[in-house]
């Protein structure tokens, strides 16, 4: 299943039209949610501070409005198609291919790292070995930013997303936050968006290194 997971979401990303879709171009306004929690995070950050993300897609416009406001940009994303994308659309960024799930960074690399609309990509019983390893590769007091699932999924599947298969799998929102939790963060803000039956319906939270 694992496996499986893994080919359906990178085949779907480079088949499908996901940019043409949600990341159409780098206005960060039209994103009203993404837009104040990426605020609050910017907020609470030095000028300069180093920020990895976690599932970049094409850059924009997420990192982006980050370079924009004085924050050096790592990205990792599992599509070649989107890592050529960002490294056009953010050349002041550093975008490399790959698993977020194995991220492989020295301890303490970053001042803050964000994740969006992403790490329901890989199974949920690999979610807290991935917020264990963002703890260590966190500076101290580092921050992050991340978007959860609301319901409980095993594996859910869409024979057409944006023109291509695609899959989640999830927690509960309350057990996401008890998860965040346990991996030894203290949530700042935690809001959800959408309600139960909306298209879009996640779990926002911003969260420090304790």
């Amino acid at each position: 299943m694992i496996k499986d997971m893994r080919k359906i979401v990178e085949k779907g990303y480079e088949e499908g039209n996901y940019e043409k879709t949600y990341r159409l171009d780098d206005k960060i306004e039209k994103y009203t949610i993404e837009k104040k929690n990426l605020d609050k995070l910017i907020n609470l950050l030095r000028k300069g501070a180093k920020i990895l993300d976690l599932g970049c897609g094409p850059g924009i416009p997420y990192d982006k409005y980050l370079v924009k406001n004085g924050f050096k940009i790592m990205g990792v994303d599992i599509s070649q198609k989107h890592i050529d994308m960002a490294r056009k659309n953010v050349p002041e960024g550093e975008f490399i291919k790959g698993d977020i799930s194995k991220i492989d960074f020295d301890e303490k690399s970053f001042d803050a790292i964000i994740s969006l609309y992403s790490i329901f990509h890989i199974p949920k019983e690999e979610h807290r070995g991935l917020f264990l390893k963002i703890y260590e590769i966190l500076k101290d007091d580092g921050l992050i930013l991340v978007t959860m699932g609301t319901e409980l999924s095993e594996k859910e599947e869409i024979e057409d997303f944006i023109g291509s298969k695609m899959v989640w799998s999830s927690y509960s929102m309350e057990e996401n936050i008890k998860l965040i939790k346990q991996c030894g963060f203290e949530i700042i803000h935690q809001e959800e968006e959408g309600k139960k039956g909306d298209e879009e319906h996640h779990l926002w939270i911003l969260a420090k290194k304790k």
